[in-house]
């Protein structure tokens, strides 16, 4: 499970385009020991590290995922729309993504976006990367907010350890942690409770809050409990991360907050 309080969320997402390159790299850099990214597929069955099911936000090309492919997605810039030093950054295939992360020495929670699509097309080519490549698989979390994703993961490749994401956590939740053998549950931390918290300790899951970018905001959760959260803004969670990575931290935001100015 996470050996850190603080995962980088899609990178070091404050400093550098999401979901990109640049942001694990920074992320590396800053000390940081774990990041989450996300898989969604492609129109051909290209699996890319990308949030959203289009390229219109973090891009300067349009269109639904399913309107793309892997040629289509060479042309587009990933990286203008946050900063012109990041001009030209590319979207990456998860293969390029999980290459790239484990070079670093990262931890990786991979969370599957299905989408219109199903496990099969989804999950099943990334999961077959991880199990050639992958080699530490203590630092590896597969989370989803599909159920399907999950249940596709326990049942091919049960040695995974799963992290079910939530937004509100439903009356059910344990029959469906139970179901996919998960070890964490990753939730929304403006509708958790302490009683949830409790609850989930005394089944032995680890928790997780997305995503926060206020420290204030969680001053209570950290005493219910929770084991960690993700955030755009590690740098502001210095009781949370050592004194060497809160240096580099500080640095690099300084460096790169006078850039973006």
């Amino acid at each position: 499970m996470v050996g850190s309080k603080i995962i980088a969320h899609r990178g070091l997402s404050s400093l550098a385009p999401e979901n990109t390159l640049a942001a694990i790299s920074l992320a590396a850099k800053a000390g940081i020991e774990w990041v989450e990214i996300d898989a969604i597929a492609l129109s051909d069955g290209t699996i890319v590290m990308w949030h959203d099911n289009s390229v219109d936000r973090c891009s300067d090309g349009s269109g639904a995922m399913s309107t793309h492919n892997k040629e289509s997605i060479k042309s587009l810039d990933c990286g203008s729309w946050f900063s012109s030093d990041f001009a030209d950054e590319k979207m990456l295939t998860i293969e390029q993504a999980i290459d790239h992360i484990q070079a670093l020495g990262l931890g990786l929670n991979l969370e599957f976006k299905l989408y219109d699509n199903c496990a099969q097309t989804v999950v099943a080519p990334v999961l077959d990367y991880l199990n050639k490549h992958w080699q530490d698989f203590d630092k590896l979390i597969i989370s989803s907010f599909d159920q399907e994703a999950l249940s596709y993961c326990h049942e091919t490749n049960p040695h995974l350890k799963l992290g079910k994401l939530y937004e509100a956590i439903p009356d059910n939740w344990l029959e469906q942690m139970q179901s996919i053998n998960a070890v964490s549950c990753h939730c929304y931390y403006k509708p958790l409770t302490q009683q949830q918290v409790s609850a989930l300790k005394e089944h032995n899951y680890a928790v997780y809050c997305y995503t926060v970018n206020d420290p204030t905001l969680v001053t209570e959760h950290w005493d219910w409990g929770i084991d960690a959260i993700f955030t755009d803004y590690p740098q502001r969670f210095s009781d949370q991360l050592n004194t060497a990575t809160n240096s580099k931290l500080s640095k690099l935001t300084a460096q790169y907050t006078e850039k973006k100015a």
